[in-house]
């Protein structure tokens, strides 16, 4: 008998949101320098680990009754002169590194508040979660997750918010990898 693979997906996400939730939790604890950058890669790895379960268990890309979004082009999710132009208007360098940061611990929620939207069926929620995700994005030139997130504000049909939240957090995944790269190169505060 071929294994249920509604069952296996569940356990597979039951077994993220438990390292979700040690990754909120370093970040919450404040634990020693460099945790940040720490559980930045750990969530990194789960996305990546998260993209490669969904790609084995549903070769096909079908959930349900939705076709899943295909994955973002290979183009730059991040327009980097955006960040040039925010640091021109804040005029400090830290203060844009501060944002990108702010911005990634708090994709995280946003992430699982648009996963529960999902599963809860509630479109309401979905535009909430993509509406306030858009705006951030547009501020940090994000700019291919900024149109997943209006396409998916301006869906009111059931049927296609899974595969429009899909396609939002694989867009929100390209934008974090960019984002912690981007991070990675930028000079340490003394």
């Amino acid at each position: 008998m071929p294994p249920d693979v509604d069952e296996i997906r569940n356990q597979i996400r039951n077994l993220l949101r438990d390292v979700n939730e040690l990754y909120a939790g370093i970040e919450r604890n404040g634990l020693p320098d460099g945790t940040h950058a720490l559980a930045t890669a750990l969530r990194a790895r789960i996305d990546d680990l998260g993209g490669a379960i969904d790609g084995v268990l549903d070769p096909g890309q079908v959930i349900g009754r939705s076709v899943r979004a295909p994955q973002p082009t290979t183009a730059v999710p991040v327009d980097e002169g955006a960040l040039r132009n925010l640091q021109d208007d804040l005029g400090d360098a830290s203060r844009v590194t501060s944002l990108v940061q702010l911005f990634l611990t708090e994709l995280h929620g946003r992430r699982q508040a648009l996963a529960a939207a999902v599963e809860a069926n509630d479109i309401a929620a979905a535009h909430g979660v993509a509406h306030t995700l858009k705006s951030s994005a547009l501020l940090l030139g994000a700019g291919a997750l900024a149109a997943s997130c209006d396409r998916l504000s301006a869906n009111a049909d059931p049927a296609r918010l899974r595969s429009l939240a899909d396609d939002v957090t694989a867009h929100a995944t390209a934008a974090a990898r960019w984002f912690q790269i981007w991070l990675g190169n930028q000079p340490v505060a003394s």
